[in-house]
C-alpha cells in the first residue's frame, strides 16, 4: 500500500513539473506535452479560450510512463504502407492480448518515415478513452496540415509551425506513450506524408 501511495505522489508532482516546464518554455502556443498557452511565461487568458487540454488516456501515458509496467519485453517493429488512387492503405498490426494487469504502457517510436498515426483499438469502459489516437512525427519534418486531418487537434495544435499549411517537429516528437488496457485489443499504425511508416513498439 506505501508503495502504491508513493507513486501516486510522484505521479502529482511530475504532472505539476510537466504543467511549470510548459508554462516556462514561454511559447505563445500550447506546448508539445499538452501544457496550456503561454506568453511572457504567463499563461495566455486570450489563447486559453480555444485551447483544449490532452486526453486523460495521454497524461496518464506521459506522467504514469516510468511506473506502469512495459507493453512488451523486447520491442517489435511494426510497419504501415499508404494507400495511392483507388487502392487503400495498409495500416501495421499489432495484437495485444489480455493482461491482468491494470494498466500497461505501451512506448511507440518512430524508427522510419516523417510521421505516423498510431491508434489503440480497445474496448471502452468507464474512465477509459477508446479508441485512442497519437501521431509521431520526425526531428525536423513539416507535414501539411492536410495531411494530419486525423491527428487530435490538440496534438496539431502544439506543432503549428504559424504558416498556416504545415507543423514542425522536433526530436521530442518522435516517442509517444499509450496507456493499454486489461482487455487488450489492437495498435493499428498508419503513415502519414510519406508512402511508409514504421515505428517501434514496446
Amino acid at each position: 500500500m506505501k508503495v502504491v501511495i508513493i507513486i501516486l505522489v510522484l505521479i502529482v508532482i511530475g504532472f505539476a513539473v510537466a504543467i511549470g516546464m510548459g508554462v516556462a518554455r514561454g511559447s505563445q502556443a500550447p506546448s508539445a506535452s499538452g501544457a496550456p498557452p503561454t506568453r511572457d511565461g504567463k499563461i495566455d487568458e486570450d489563447a486559453l479560450a480555444d485551447w483544449e487540454p490532452p486526453p486523460m488516456a495521454a497524461l496518464l501515458g506521459k506522467v504514469a510512463g516510468p511506473f506502469a509496467p512495459k507493453l512488451l519485453k523486447s520491442a517489435v517493429e511494426v510497419s504501415g504502407q499508404a494507400g495511392s488512387g483507388l487502392e487503400g492503405g495498409r495500416p501495421g498490426t499489432l495484437a495485444v492480448e489480455p493482461s491482468k494487469k491494470d494498466m500497461r504502457i505501451a512506448r511507440v517510436n518512430l524508427v522510419s518515415g516523417q510521421a505516423v498515426k498510431a491508434t489503440y483499438e480497445c474496448i471502452g469502459g468507464d474512465g477509459r478513452t477508446c479508441p485512442q489516437t497519437v501521431c509521431l512525427c520526425a526531428a525536423g519534418s513539416t507535414p501539411s496540415e492536410d495531411d494530419v486531418d486525423d491527428c487530435p487537434e490538440a496534438w496539431r495544435k502544439a506543432h503549428r509551425s504559424g504558416d498556416g499549411e504545415h507543423l514542425a517537429c522536433d526530436k521530442d516528437d518522435a516517442a509517444v506513450a499509450m496507456v493499454v488496457y486489461p482487455e487488450g485489443g489492437v495498435i493499428k499504425i498508419e503513415p502519414i506524408a510519406s508512402d511508409a511508416a514504421t515505428v517501434s513498439i514496446r
